[in-house]
Protein backbone atom coordinates (compact mmCIF):
# COMPACT_ATOMS: atom_id res chain seq x y z
CA UNK A 1 0.00 0.00 0.00
CA UNK A 2 0.99 3.83 -0.66
CA UNK A 3 3.17 5.61 2.73
CA UNK A 4 1.23 8.47 1.98
CA UNK A 5 -1.67 7.08 4.10
CA UNK A 6 -0.14 5.78 6.52
CA UNK A 7 -1.88 4.92 10.16
CA UNK A 8 0.30 4.28 13.13
CA UNK A 9 -0.10 0.89 14.57
CA UNK A 10 0.54 2.01 18.15
CA UNK A 11 -2.20 4.45 17.77
CA UNK A 12 -4.51 2.12 16.72
CA UNK A 13 -3.41 -0.63 19.36
CA UNK A 14 -3.78 1.78 22.38
CA UNK A 15 -7.83 3.11 21.37
CA UNK A 16 -7.43 5.86 23.81
CA UNK A 17 -9.89 7.92 22.63
CA UNK A 18 -12.16 5.03 22.22
CA UNK A 19 -11.50 3.30 25.44
CA UNK A 20 -13.50 3.45 28.46
CA UNK A 21 -11.35 4.36 31.54
CA UNK A 22 -11.65 1.13 32.86
CA UNK A 23 -10.41 -1.11 29.79
CA UNK A 24 -7.17 -1.88 32.13
CA UNK A 25 -9.30 -3.55 34.77
CA UNK A 26 -11.08 -5.35 32.72
CA UNK A 27 -8.31 -7.09 30.53
CA UNK A 28 -7.18 -8.90 34.28
CA UNK A 29 -10.94 -11.27 33.70
CA UNK A 30 -12.02 -10.98 30.12
CA UNK A 31 -11.72 -14.41 28.85
CA UNK A 32 -10.87 -11.88 25.20
CA UNK A 33 -7.79 -10.77 26.46
CA UNK A 34 -6.28 -14.50 26.49
CA UNK A 35 -4.36 -15.11 23.16
CA UNK A 36 -5.15 -18.76 23.42
CA UNK A 37 -9.56 -17.95 23.49
CA UNK A 38 -11.41 -19.21 20.77
CA UNK A 39 -14.70 -18.29 21.75
CA UNK A 40 -16.43 -14.59 22.16
CA UNK A 41 -19.97 -14.76 23.52
CA UNK A 42 -20.28 -11.29 25.24
CA UNK A 43 -23.42 -10.84 27.45
CA UNK A 44 -24.26 -7.89 26.22
CA UNK A 45 -22.69 -5.28 23.69
CA UNK A 46 -21.65 -3.38 26.39
CA UNK A 47 -19.39 -6.38 27.62
CA UNK A 48 -18.41 -7.33 24.42
CA UNK A 49 -16.97 -3.54 23.48
CA UNK A 50 -15.11 -3.70 27.11
CA UNK A 51 -13.79 -7.20 26.40
CA UNK A 52 -12.82 -6.34 22.59
CA UNK A 53 -10.77 -2.96 24.14
CA UNK A 54 -9.15 -4.81 26.25
CA UNK A 55 -7.92 -7.01 24.18
CA UNK A 56 -6.64 -4.71 21.96
CA UNK A 57 -5.09 -3.02 24.32
CA UNK A 58 -3.46 -6.09 25.93
CA UNK A 59 0.95 -5.04 24.98
CA UNK A 60 1.55 -8.72 26.35
CA UNK A 61 -1.05 -10.55 23.54
CA UNK A 62 1.59 -12.52 21.70
CA UNK A 63 -0.52 -12.64 18.37
CA UNK A 64 1.10 -11.30 15.12
CA UNK A 65 -0.06 -7.79 14.72
CA UNK A 66 -2.06 -8.84 11.59
CA UNK A 67 -3.96 -11.69 13.15
CA UNK A 68 -4.36 -9.32 16.19
CA UNK A 69 -6.23 -6.78 14.32
CA UNK A 70 -8.39 -9.56 11.96
CA UNK A 71 -9.43 -11.22 15.57
CA UNK A 72 -10.56 -7.48 16.82
CA UNK A 73 -12.51 -7.04 14.07
CA UNK A 74 -14.08 -10.32 14.31
CA UNK A 75 -15.40 -9.61 17.85
CA UNK A 76 -16.61 -6.28 16.91
CA UNK A 77 -18.80 -8.05 13.91
CA UNK A 78 -20.35 -10.21 17.09
CA UNK A 79 -20.76 -6.77 19.20
CA UNK A 80 -22.18 -4.98 16.24
CA UNK A 81 -25.13 -7.18 15.84
CA UNK A 82 -25.84 -7.04 19.84
CA UNK A 83 -28.61 -4.59 20.61
CA UNK A 84 -26.75 -1.35 21.85
CA UNK A 85 -26.83 2.18 21.45
CA UNK A 86 -26.03 4.94 19.36
CA UNK A 87 -23.10 5.86 20.75
CA UNK A 88 -21.28 2.63 20.74
CA UNK A 89 -22.35 1.76 17.34
CA UNK A 90 -20.32 5.48 16.49
CA UNK A 91 -17.48 4.00 18.49
CA UNK A 92 -17.16 0.97 16.61
CA UNK A 93 -17.48 2.69 12.93
CA UNK A 94 -14.30 4.06 13.98
CA UNK A 95 -12.67 1.75 15.78
CA UNK A 96 -13.11 -0.44 12.41
CA UNK A 97 -11.83 2.20 10.14
CA UNK A 98 -8.73 2.61 12.08
CA UNK A 99 -7.92 -1.26 11.80
CA UNK A 100 -8.90 -1.46 8.08
CA UNK A 101 -6.32 1.00 7.61
CA UNK A 102 -3.83 -0.60 9.44
CA UNK A 103 -4.29 -3.64 8.07
CA UNK A 104 -3.65 -2.26 4.44
CA UNK A 105 -1.03 -0.82 5.43
CA UNK A 106 0.42 -3.76 6.93
CA UNK A 107 0.19 -5.34 2.97
CA UNK A 108 -3.66 -6.75 3.51
CA UNK A 109 -4.43 -5.54 -0.39
CA UNK A 110 -8.07 -6.20 -0.09
CA UNK A 111 -8.68 -4.22 3.54
CA UNK A 112 -9.69 -0.95 1.72
CA UNK A 113 -12.20 -2.56 -0.10
CA UNK A 114 -13.53 -4.61 2.63
CA UNK A 115 -13.73 -1.15 5.10
CA UNK A 116 -15.81 0.51 1.75
CA UNK A 117 -17.85 -2.30 2.25
CA UNK A 118 -18.32 -2.08 6.06
CA UNK A 119 -19.22 1.62 5.61
CA UNK A 120 -21.79 1.06 3.09
CA UNK A 121 -23.47 -1.53 5.17
CA UNK A 122 -23.26 1.09 7.98
CA UNK A 123 -24.75 3.95 5.96
CA UNK A 124 -28.16 2.10 5.52
CA UNK A 125 -28.19 2.04 9.80
CA UNK A 126 -31.84 2.59 11.01
CA UNK A 127 -30.57 5.23 13.24
CA UNK A 128 -29.57 9.09 11.87
CA UNK A 129 -26.73 9.15 14.29
CA UNK A 130 -24.92 6.20 13.01
CA UNK A 131 -25.53 6.44 9.79
CA UNK A 132 -24.50 10.23 9.83
CA UNK A 133 -21.39 8.89 11.38
CA UNK A 134 -20.78 5.89 8.77
CA UNK A 135 -21.28 8.23 5.72
CA UNK A 136 -18.63 10.85 7.50
CA UNK A 137 -16.41 7.87 7.48
CA UNK A 138 -17.33 7.25 3.96
CA UNK A 139 -16.37 10.63 2.84
CA UNK A 140 -13.51 11.05 4.95
CA UNK A 141 -11.92 7.69 3.39
CA UNK A 142 -12.52 9.04 0.01
CA UNK A 143 -10.55 12.29 0.74
CA UNK A 144 -7.58 10.41 2.12
CA UNK A 145 -7.20 8.20 -0.34
CA UNK A 146 -7.80 11.39 -2.70
CA UNK A 147 -4.26 12.64 -1.41
CA UNK A 148 -2.40 10.50 -3.78
CA UNK A 149 -4.26 12.74 -6.94
CA UNK A 150 -2.59 15.75 -8.52
CA UNK A 151 -3.50 19.03 -7.44
CA UNK A 152 -6.00 19.63 -10.10
CA UNK A 153 -8.05 16.22 -9.34
CA UNK A 154 -7.87 16.67 -5.32
CA UNK A 155 -9.71 20.53 -6.38
CA UNK A 156 -12.17 18.84 -8.05
CA UNK A 157 -13.02 16.39 -5.85
CA UNK A 158 -13.73 19.15 -3.07
CA UNK A 159 -15.59 21.22 -5.29
CA UNK A 160 -17.78 18.68 -6.18
CA UNK A 161 -18.08 17.87 -2.83
CA UNK A 162 -19.32 21.16 -1.79
CA UNK A 163 -21.85 20.76 -4.55
CA UNK A 164 -23.37 17.47 -2.80
CA UNK A 165 -23.47 18.95 0.79
CA UNK A 166 -24.99 22.07 -0.66
CA UNK A 167 -27.40 20.62 -2.86
CA UNK A 168 -28.26 18.68 0.61
CA UNK A 169 -31.06 19.27 3.73
CA UNK A 170 -29.82 21.21 6.28
CA UNK A 171 -29.70 18.73 9.19
CA UNK A 172 -26.98 16.55 11.41
CA UNK A 173 -25.97 14.64 8.05
CA UNK A 174 -24.82 17.90 5.73
CA UNK A 175 -23.36 20.35 8.64
CA UNK A 176 -20.90 17.08 9.43
CA UNK A 177 -19.97 16.48 5.85
CA UNK A 178 -19.04 20.32 5.57
CA UNK A 179 -17.08 20.27 8.71
CA UNK A 180 -15.01 17.30 7.78
CA UNK A 181 -14.47 18.90 3.93
CA UNK A 182 -13.28 21.78 5.84
CA UNK A 183 -11.10 19.98 8.02
CA UNK A 184 -9.42 18.65 4.49
CA UNK A 185 -8.58 22.15 2.85
CA UNK A 186 -5.52 21.58 3.09
CA UNK A 187 -5.59 19.21 -0.02
CA UNK A 188 -6.87 22.35 -2.16
CA UNK A 189 -3.01 23.88 -3.09
CA UNK A 190 -4.37 27.25 -3.90
CA UNK A 191 -5.57 29.44 -1.11
CA UNK A 192 -7.69 31.21 -2.47
CA UNK A 193 -9.48 28.22 -4.05
CA UNK A 194 -9.97 26.62 -0.73
CA UNK A 195 -11.01 30.01 0.67
CA UNK A 196 -14.01 30.18 -1.54
CA UNK A 197 -15.14 26.32 -0.95
CA UNK A 198 -15.11 27.61 2.82
CA UNK A 199 -16.93 30.55 2.11
CA UNK A 200 -19.31 28.58 0.10
CA UNK A 201 -20.75 26.53 2.57
CA UNK A 202 -20.47 29.12 5.64
CA UNK A 203 -22.87 31.55 3.08
CA UNK A 204 -25.21 28.23 2.59
CA UNK A 205 -25.39 27.16 6.10
CA UNK A 206 -25.80 31.13 7.20
CA UNK A 207 -29.09 31.27 5.54
CA UNK A 208 -30.25 28.46 8.34
CA UNK A 209 -32.57 29.29 11.25
CA UNK A 210 -30.85 26.05 12.84
CA UNK A 211 -28.52 26.91 15.28
CA UNK A 212 -25.84 24.28 14.90
CA UNK A 213 -26.15 24.96 10.80
CA UNK A 214 -25.26 28.51 12.29
CA UNK A 215 -22.34 27.27 14.44
CA UNK A 216 -21.00 25.48 11.41
CA UNK A 217 -21.06 28.21 9.40
CA UNK A 218 -19.24 30.62 11.92
CA UNK A 219 -16.67 27.28 12.09
CA UNK A 220 -16.34 27.41 8.42
CA UNK A 221 -15.88 31.33 8.15
CA UNK A 222 -12.62 30.45 10.46
CA UNK A 223 -11.36 28.06 8.43
CA UNK A 224 -11.50 30.68 5.39
CA UNK A 225 -9.70 32.73 7.98
CA UNK A 226 -6.93 30.83 9.08
CA UNK A 227 -6.51 29.73 5.17
CA UNK A 228 -5.97 33.88 4.27
CA UNK A 229 -3.32 34.67 7.06
CA UNK A 230 -0.21 34.65 5.57
CA UNK A 231 0.40 37.84 4.97
CA UNK A 232 -2.05 39.76 7.05
CA UNK A 233 -2.41 40.52 10.68
CA UNK A 234 -4.00 38.25 13.35
CA UNK A 235 -6.36 39.06 16.06
CA UNK A 236 -6.27 37.46 19.63
CA UNK A 237 -7.87 38.12 22.48
CA UNK A 238 -8.82 36.63 25.79
CA UNK A 239 -7.44 37.16 29.57
CA UNK A 240 -4.15 36.44 30.49
CA UNK A 241 -3.70 33.85 33.73
CA UNK A 242 -2.99 36.77 36.03
CA UNK A 243 -6.70 37.23 35.41
CA UNK A 244 -6.00 40.54 33.04
CA UNK A 245 -6.95 41.68 29.46
CA UNK A 246 -4.22 40.88 26.95
CA UNK A 247 -3.10 43.46 25.07
CA UNK A 248 -1.59 42.09 22.12
CA UNK A 249 -1.59 45.13 20.19
CA UNK A 250 1.61 46.16 22.39
CA UNK A 251 3.65 43.14 21.32
CA UNK A 252 4.20 45.04 18.27
CA UNK A 253 7.47 45.63 17.33
CA UNK A 254 8.36 41.70 18.55
CA UNK A 255 8.54 38.59 16.39
CA UNK A 256 5.60 36.28 18.60
CA UNK A 257 4.65 33.11 18.47
CA UNK A 258 0.74 32.35 18.94
CA UNK A 259 0.50 28.69 20.11
CA UNK A 260 -3.01 26.94 20.61
CA UNK A 261 -2.64 24.08 22.92
CA UNK A 262 -4.00 22.10 26.01
CA UNK A 263 -2.67 20.48 29.17
CA UNK A 264 -4.16 17.46 27.50
CA UNK A 265 -2.21 17.10 24.37
CA UNK A 266 0.84 15.20 24.42
CA UNK A 267 1.99 16.54 20.91
CA UNK A 268 1.87 20.10 22.64
CA UNK A 269 3.70 19.52 25.37
CA UNK A 270 6.06 17.50 22.99
CA UNK A 271 7.42 20.93 21.81
CA UNK A 272 7.44 22.64 24.86
CA UNK A 273 11.81 21.55 25.38
CA UNK A 274 12.54 23.35 22.56
CA UNK A 275 10.18 26.05 22.75
CA UNK A 276 11.91 26.41 25.95
CA UNK A 277 15.65 26.81 24.46
CA UNK A 278 14.27 29.14 22.23
CA UNK A 279 12.31 31.23 24.29
CA UNK A 280 15.69 31.68 25.98
CA UNK A 281 17.80 32.16 23.33
CA UNK A 282 15.53 34.80 22.00
CA UNK A 283 13.27 36.03 24.15
CA UNK A 284 15.84 39.03 25.38
CA UNK A 285 15.94 39.99 21.65
CA UNK A 286 12.35 40.48 21.03
CA UNK A 287 10.67 37.47 21.07
CA UNK A 288 7.63 36.19 22.69
CA UNK A 289 5.31 33.28 23.03
CA UNK A 290 1.59 33.42 23.88
CA UNK A 291 -0.21 30.48 24.44
CA UNK A 292 -3.60 30.39 24.19
CA UNK A 293 -4.96 27.12 26.42
CA UNK A 294 -7.55 25.31 24.85
CA UNK A 295 -8.51 23.60 28.10
CA UNK A 296 -12.22 23.31 29.99
CA UNK A 297 -11.04 24.58 33.51
CA UNK A 298 -8.33 27.38 34.12
CA UNK A 299 -7.44 25.89 37.37
CA UNK A 300 -5.70 22.89 35.79
CA UNK A 301 -4.08 25.27 33.41
CA UNK A 302 -2.73 27.82 36.69
CA UNK A 303 -0.83 24.49 38.05
CA UNK A 304 0.65 22.96 34.88
CA UNK A 305 1.84 26.32 34.31
CA UNK A 306 3.35 26.23 37.84
CA UNK A 307 4.52 23.22 37.83
CA UNK A 308 5.95 22.86 34.36
CA UNK A 309 7.62 26.79 34.86
CA UNK A 310 6.36 27.94 31.26
CA UNK A 311 7.84 31.45 30.84
CA UNK A 312 5.73 32.91 28.07
CA UNK A 313 2.46 34.40 28.15
CA UNK A 314 -0.14 32.21 28.92
CA UNK A 315 -3.94 33.00 27.66
CA UNK A 316 -7.05 31.43 29.17
CA UNK A 317 -10.63 32.16 28.91
CA UNK A 318 -12.02 29.23 30.28
CA UNK A 319 -15.31 30.23 32.29
CA UNK A 320 -18.41 28.49 33.73
CA UNK A 321 -18.89 24.67 33.96
CA UNK A 322 -20.14 24.40 30.47
CA UNK A 323 -16.79 25.73 28.93
CA UNK A 324 -15.79 24.02 26.40
CA UNK A 325 -11.91 24.87 24.84
CA UNK A 326 -12.42 24.39 21.43
CA UNK A 327 -15.29 26.86 21.57
CA UNK A 328 -12.38 29.28 22.61
CA UNK A 329 -13.16 32.74 20.63
CA UNK A 330 -9.85 32.64 19.26
CA UNK A 331 -10.15 29.12 18.46
CA UNK A 332 -13.77 29.81 16.74
CA UNK A 333 -12.39 32.89 14.86
CA UNK A 334 -9.67 30.97 13.16
CA UNK A 335 -11.75 27.70 13.20
CA UNK A 336 -8.57 26.06 15.18
CA UNK A 337 -10.14 22.57 15.35
CA UNK A 338 -6.58 20.39 15.74
CA UNK A 339 -4.01 21.13 18.05
CA UNK A 340 -1.10 22.20 18.35
CA UNK A 341 -1.41 25.24 15.57
CA UNK A 342 1.40 27.25 16.05
CA UNK A 343 1.50 30.70 14.25
CA UNK A 344 4.07 33.11 13.91
CA UNK A 345 4.16 36.44 13.80
CA UNK A 346 6.44 39.37 12.34
CA UNK A 347 7.53 42.61 13.78
CA UNK A 348 4.61 44.53 12.10
CA UNK A 349 2.00 41.71 13.38
CA UNK A 350 1.65 40.13 10.24
CA UNK A 351 1.98 36.53 10.41
CA UNK A 352 4.78 34.59 8.57
CA UNK A 353 3.55 31.11 9.14
CA UNK A 354 0.97 29.07 10.32
CA UNK A 355 2.81 25.91 11.39
CA UNK A 356 5.38 26.72 12.95
CA UNK A 357 6.72 23.82 14.65
CA UNK A 358 9.48 21.82 15.39
CA UNK A 359 12.24 22.61 13.27
CA UNK A 360 10.85 25.22 10.72
CA UNK A 361 10.31 27.18 14.05
CA UNK A 362 13.77 26.71 14.92
CA UNK A 363 14.94 27.71 11.26
CA UNK A 364 12.49 30.74 11.19
CA UNK A 365 13.67 32.62 14.19
CA UNK A 366 17.32 31.98 13.38
CA UNK A 367 16.18 33.57 9.87
CA UNK A 368 14.85 36.67 11.81
CA UNK A 369 17.37 37.11 14.45
CA UNK A 370 20.41 36.63 12.60
CA UNK A 371 22.64 38.17 15.00
CA UNK A 372 21.44 36.06 17.88
CA UNK A 373 23.36 32.42 18.09
CA UNK A 374 20.79 29.85 17.63
CA UNK A 375 20.57 27.20 20.37
CA UNK A 376 20.87 23.96 20.16
CA UNK A 377 18.21 21.81 20.28
CA UNK A 378 19.12 18.34 20.69
CA UNK A 379 20.12 19.18 24.03
CA UNK A 380 16.96 20.34 25.37
CA UNK A 381 15.61 17.84 28.00
CA UNK A 382 12.41 16.10 26.85
CA UNK A 383 9.17 17.30 28.86
CA UNK A 384 7.06 14.01 29.34
CA UNK A 385 3.40 14.26 28.36
CA UNK A 386 0.74 15.29 30.79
Amino acid sequence: MKDWWKVSVALVLSLAALAPANADDAKATDPATQPAETTFAPANAEEGWKQTDAFMRDQSNPLPVNERLLKGIQMMDVVWEMPSDAELKKKMVWMRFSLRLTLANLGEEDSVDLLKEDLQKYAQHEDLAVKTEAIDGQLTLELLLARSLDAEARTELMQQKQQEIEAMPVGPLSTRLATTLAKNLSMVSDNAVASKIADGLASHFAESSDEKAQAIAEELKGFSRRINLVGNPIRVVGKRLDGQDLDFASLKGKVVLVDFWATWCGPCIGEFPNLKKLYAAYHPHGFEVVGISLDDTKSIVETFVSQREIPWIVVCNAEGDDYKGFRDENAVYYGINAIPQMILVDRNGIVLDTEARGEKLAELLAEMFPDVEAPNLKEAEKDSTP
